[in-house]
């Protein structure tokens, strides 16, 4: 029967159409736990940037209905937003960011107090840059840079501490092109922001 002209060509059809079942039915299978360790991802971004101390110990379900009861998802202007009531009463907000970076989308939160002149942290939910280079992005000590940073009254909020200039944040070493795109979109981001929710709190 392998001397069959049509042999070959059926037995890939038959191959592929088993296949491709098998892995149809994995995707399907393991779909609602991809979309559950993305809400964890995000809803730890946010509770990071915000400063929010997480338990070690914490389970996922109690870690999202602690979530669900402190911090409000709004929309102002076409902008949506996170807000997370302060102990004194004060507003501070988890705002998304994305953007392109040097090899794929970068996606995130940075977080800002009541009057959005304060930077009270950022985290990462998603990026593709270069392992060891722009991938270091996820590191604690970049990241950490962010937190508590004065904002500017003009021009770029945010800015490298590069030499003779005054800045904030120090870039990657050879990976200047990721923590230029980190910095063009948070910038944007902060930017949005004001314009959209700052009308009465600057």
């Amino acid at each position: 029967m392998k001397d069959k002209t049509w042999f070959s060509p059926v037995f890939m059809l038959i191959c592929t159409a088993i296949f491709t079942g098998i892995l149809s039915g994995v995707f399907v299978y393991s779909r609602p736990l991809i979309q559950a360790n993305a809400r964890l991802n995000e809803i730890t971004a946010q509770l990071h940037a915000l400063d929010i101390t997480i338990p070690a110990d914490v389970s996922p379900a109690d870690l999202e209905s602690s979530y669900e009861q402190n911090i409000d998802e709004v929309n102002i202007n076409g902008l949506t937003l996170y807000q997370y009531k302060t102990v004194d009463g004060k507003i501070n907000y988890a705002i998304p960011f994305e953007g392109a970076g040097l090899w794929g989308e970068i996606t995130g939160i940075i977080a800002l107090d009541q009057e959005l002149k304060t930077v009270l942290g950022m985290d990462f939910i998603s990026q593709n840059e270069t392992p060891g280079l722009g991938g270091r992005i996820e590191e604690d000590w970049f990241k950490e840079q962010f937190r508590s940073i004065s904002l500017y009254e003009d021009g770029e909020p945010i800015r490298y501490a590069a030499p003779g200039s005054e800045g904030q944040i120090d870039a990657i070493t050879g990976a200047t092109a990721t923590s230029s795109a980190v910095l063009d979109i948070m910038n944007a981001a902060i930017q949005d922001a004001k314009s959209k929710v700052g009308g009465g709190n600057s």
